[in-house]
């Protein structure tokens, strides 16, 4: 393959399974046979046209079938293709084909061309120029890197750094001009396999998902600063790939920790290499140690027909030299800086090429990148050289001088470019500036910000203080001025403009500016798109925030029924909660996990009507649409509605007792129930001698405490004969918790969360995680009287806060007592039942706020409410998004917090059935989602039952049994009166 042209292999491919496809996407699918024909046809057009061997050919196309055949035309004629962006400025546009000298520009004018029997396409070598990828030069002007075709092929072989074979289905949808397209295209033509062409700017989370939905898509390239978006935004979007590439910057460790975590079974590569070596010089397939390494990860190891080194000591800094097959040609009309940039080595006698990067090479052989020896940097996987954006701004604006800086992230990676200009007239502010960059420089090229300076600042030493320069440019919008966003009655452009504060950081959008205007960029963009997607429960292609980029505009766009291509959402399909979401990766991700299986069990004595009971089972599922629904993922996370039966009211054998009757239900209800084909819950009967049990197991996904007494009183009214009055849809009940979303201030409540809940000390238990059996659930209750009660609530009254405060108060003290931390966070489950027609409906209506305790604010109940009070007013921000904005990552422990603590005063389900008597058991936990469970119980006469549960992996029985005594103990000592 490397000895031989790009289009030859594809043609043997394409003669040897003719009928196997080589391209799909929104237009249909091409097998190889036809696109070797349509190749064919085109190059003899191309021929006739004067296009000769040797000839460099300018294809401006977008991403298409059609772009795919006119690559490969241009190949079979014997001469080099440069792929140009159509959406560049005319200007550049015009340069870049000067460079080239072509004979002809191949766009959407000449890609059509009939048959052509008999023509046989050239045979080239693999040292034959192949194609030309323009970078940016320091001079002002693009350079063109000419490179061969075994620079691509030597890439995707047998021996190559990934799997490419004829099952490769990877998307093709990085820009044209890029070598990263090299990469997408010819690692899939080049062995069999499906190039996916994808019609959005880039491959965002939305098009990822549908890539592997639709198409079986399982290999994937991503830049750096897609990668970390995706993570972000929706980290379960690459589900389904079996092995991703990322690189183009350095990488972010706490996001590839992330990935890791959560896809441990897909393999990770960090690609590295200069486009003078096309695509990668050095891989490293990465693992979680390499989160761990202080330099960061490494960049790894030379590709097949690659050779590396470093131009100092071994363990020592120098610069990175790449030599081998991949190398290029040399630049494009440019023989001077080809023979600097290309040196033959003196002591072997091959050329290399000199990258500029710094790297050292560790004892292992493994590369680590140690930054750059020049000013060139990368964003978003674009090489930029600041002088060439400099030259473009001193020919088009009205400055004597220019600098241009890179702005950079938490993690060292350039996110934007900002020209620092002193202007021809004092006090110019260079108004509109950046209008007259866009008409002219590509979009990667074009400064976020031109700042006017009456003098560049300078250091100590004399050299340009480029510190100083970039504090004059604020981080962001401001968001500590203005008054709050006001929410509009309409929920779809209310969420529409809440994505968009939420991802640009301000407190107002004006829904009739652009997205650009108020600062949004290409990857700004996708997060928007991303967290609408999940919160409507359709897709939002990034390319219709770009055809509609006002939030009005996007928001009467997702009015409309979106077209079949992308994915409709049906009528009988709703969106999920953030907490369904959170059950529904959790089940799909371990289905045979129980911590989400809500269990509930009534002993029922003096006589039971099954031909009733099971009635009502059916009639209880027919009113409530969160019992009846699927739940599945694919293509979108929603609830499909699509009328399932009920459950079947299952007769088990007779047992002995109660107690081995309600045995026999917790083992029949720990099998795995199936969301996606509608098995939400089961229901069951167990005769115990003069009594029957009667149990029901209904998944989270459906269910909460409060739906508990909802599904009892609905049980007795339908066992009665009577009829069940109808409940809200889901859709209703959804889109009311859409508009309460829309309707918070995005950036104060995540500003508020960052700041309380940045840096939570995970809790250390006194004796270690115990390592016990992982299924093993210890359990401790202990009995508080009413006159213990009636302590609680008189101090209650006196500090001016609930019942809830002092006992969160008081669980906390003894949290820091036996674990001896004086900061750590409590999960608080809370109701979420403030919408008309709430109060009777089965479902998952609740949230779990993150309460941060610390600087023994356990000690005055009224501090304690008003943590809990801050943390109300962000309820509505998912879990998911505070670990994301905190920072806490994903470990082998629960993030944020281990513990959970709760009064649970709903109803007691009390089942009342006609001429039987009924009793409610409630059964210990089938699995804990976290470390150790807290709960209180009211009782009917007031008193209340403590209940510590724990994972015996995790904490210790004693440690347990302890924390429950003390806390007991803590509760009785309250006296009457405010304590001291």
């Amino acid at each position: 393959m490397r000895h031989e042209g790009l289009h030859q292999t594809v043609a043997a491919i394409a003669r040897s399974r003719p009928g196997a496809p080589a391209l799909t996407g929104p237009r249909g699918t091409t097998t190889y046979a036809e696109l070797d024909r349509a190749a064919d046809a085109l190059a003899a057009g191309l021929v006739t046209a004067g296009v000769a061997p040797g000839d460099l050919v300018p294809v401006v196309l977008p991403r298409s079938p059609e772009l795919v055949t006119a690559l490969l035309a241009v190949l079979k004629t014997g001469a080099a293709y440069a792929a140009l962006d159509p959406g560049w400025p005319p200007a550049r546009r015009r340069e870049v084909i000067g460079q080239l000298g072509a004979p002809l520009v191949l766009d959407e004018a000449h890609v059509a061309a009939p048959a052509a029997p008999g023509y046989r396409p050239a045979r080239v070598r693999g040292t034959d120029a192949c194609s030309v990828f323009f970078t940016s030069g320091t001079t002002g002007s693009p350079k063109g890197v000419v490179t061969t075709h075994r620079a691509t092929a030597r890439l995707f072989g047998r021996d190559s750094f990934a799997r490419f074979t004829s099952e490769t289905t990877m998307p093709l949808a990085a820009p044209v001009p890029w070598d990263a397209f090299s990469l997408e295209l010819w690692s899939v033509l080049l062995n069999g396999g499906t190039s996916v062409i994808v019609d959005e700017p880039y491959l965002s989370a939305g098009a990822l998902r549908a890539g592997i939905s639709a198409h079986g898509v399982n290999t994937a390239w991503l830049t750096s600063s897609l990668f970390n978006m995706i993570v972000d935004e929706d980290l379960d979007a690459f589900a389904g790939l079996t092995q991703l590439m990322i690189g183009g910057e350095r990488l972010s460790t706490a996001h590839v920790a992330r990935f890791l975590a959560r896809h441990p079974d897909v393999l990770l590569l960090n690609g590295y290499g200069p486009v003078e070596s096309v695509v990668f010089a050095t891989t490293h397939r990465i693992t979680p140690v390499d989160c761990a390494r202080p330099g960061g990860i490494p960049l790894g190891t030379a590709v097949p027909g690659t050779r590396v080194t470093v131009l100092a000591s071994p363990g020592e800094e120098g610069e990175i030299c790449v030599a081998g097959d991949g190398l290029a040609i040399g630049y494009l009309g440019r023989p001077e800086l080809t023979e600097e940039k290309f040196p033959t080595s003196a002591g072997t006698g091959e050329r290399v090429y000199r990258t500029g990067d710094l790297g050292v090479l560790d004892a292992d052989g493994l590369l680590h990148f140690r930054g750059r020896a020049d000013r060139q940097v990368k964003i978003r996987g674009h090489r930029i050289e600041p002088a060439e954006v400099e030259a473009g701004v001193l020919a088009l604006l009205p400055v004597r001088s220019c600098h241009v800086l890179a702005r950079r992230d938490d993690t060292g990676a350039a996110t934007a470019l900002v020209a620092f200009c002193v202007p021809v007239r004092d006090g110019d502010r260079l108004t509109g500036a950046r209008d007259v960059l866009t008409e002219v420089l590509a979009s990667h090229l074009c400064p976020a910000a031109v700042v006017s300076v009456a003098e560049f600042p300078v250091t100590g030493t004399g050299k340009l203080d480029e510190k100083a320069l970039l504090a004059l440019v604020p981080p962001g919008p401001s968001t500590a001025d203005g008054p709050g966003p006001s929410t509009p009655d309409e929920p779809v452009l209310a969420a529409v403009l809440a994505a968009m504060a939420e991802v640009l950081g301000t407190r107002t959008v004006d829904p009739a500016a652009t997205f650009t205007e108020l600062g949004g960029d290409s990857l700004a963009a996708g997060r928007v798109c991303a967290r609408l997607a999940a919160r409507l429960g359709r897709p939002v292609p990034v390319s219709r925030l770009y055809q509609h980029p006002t939030a009005a505009a996007l928001a009467e766009w997702l009015h409309s029924p979106p077209p079949a291509a992308e994915g409709p959402a049906e009528a009988s399909e709703v969106p999920l909660t953030p907490m369904q979401l959170v059950y529904l990766t959790k089940h799909l991700t371990t289905p045979d996990d129980l911590t989400s299986h809500c269990l509930l069990t009534w002993v029922v004595e003096g006589g039971l009507d099954r031909a009733a009971l099971a009635g009502a089972v059916a009639a209880v599922h027919e009113r409530h649409e969160a019992l009846r629904a699927a739940y599945v993922a694919d293509p979108r996370p929603v609830a499909r509605l699509d009328d399932l039966g009920p459950p079947e009211l299952e007769d088990l054998p007779p047992e002995e007792s109660t107690e081995s009757a309600i045995r026999t239900l917790r083992a029949m209800f720990s099998d795995e129930l199936c969301l996606a084909e509608g098995e939400v819950w089961r229901t069951a009967l167990v005769p115990a001698g003069d009594a029957v049990v009667f149990g029901c197991l209904v998944h989270h996904i459906a269910f909460d405490g409060w739906s508990e007494a909802v599904l009892a009183d609905d049980l007795a009214t339908a066992y009665r004969g009577l009829p069940l009055p109808p409940a809200p849809a889901m859709s209703e009940v959804h889109r009311a918790g859409l508009t309460r979303l829309a309707s918070a201030d995005p950036v104060a409540h995540h500003e508020n969360l960052r700041a309380d809940l940045t840096g939570v000390p995970a809790l250390t238990w006194p004796d270690g995680l115990s390592g016990g059996e992982p299924d093993s659930i210890g359990e401790t209750a202990i009995p508080l009287s009413r006159t213990v009660v009636a302590a609680v609530d008189e101090q209650a009254a006196k500090a001016g806060v609930t019942r809830f405060t002092v006992l969160l108060g008081e669980w906390a003290a003894t949290l820091a007592e036996v674990t001896g931390q004086d900061d750590f966070a409590v999960g608080v489950p809370v109701a979420q039942r403030d919408g008309a027609g709430l109060a009777d409906v089965i479902g998952c209506h609740l949230t779990m706020l993150s309460l941060r305790m610390r600087d023994g604010v356990w000690h005055d109940p009224r501090e304690v409410g008003e943590v809990i009070t801050r943390a109300l007013r962000a309820q509505d921000v998912p879990f998911t998004e505070v670990v994301r904005i905190t920072g806490a990552g994903r470990t082998a422990r629960p993030p944020v917090f281990q513990t959970l603590f709760a009064l649970q005063d709903n109803r007691v389900p009390e089942l009342r059935l006609d001429g039987a008597r009924t009793t409610f058991v409630r059964q210990p936990y089938l699995g804990l989602p976290l470390e150790l469970h807290a709960e209180l119980w009211p009782a009917a006469d007031g008193s209340l039952l403590l209940t510590v549960h724990h994972q015996r992996r995790a904490v210790a029985d004693t440690t347990a049994h302890d924390l429950a005594k003390r806390y007991a103990e803590r509760l009785r000592t309250i006296p009457s009166g405010v304590r001291s």
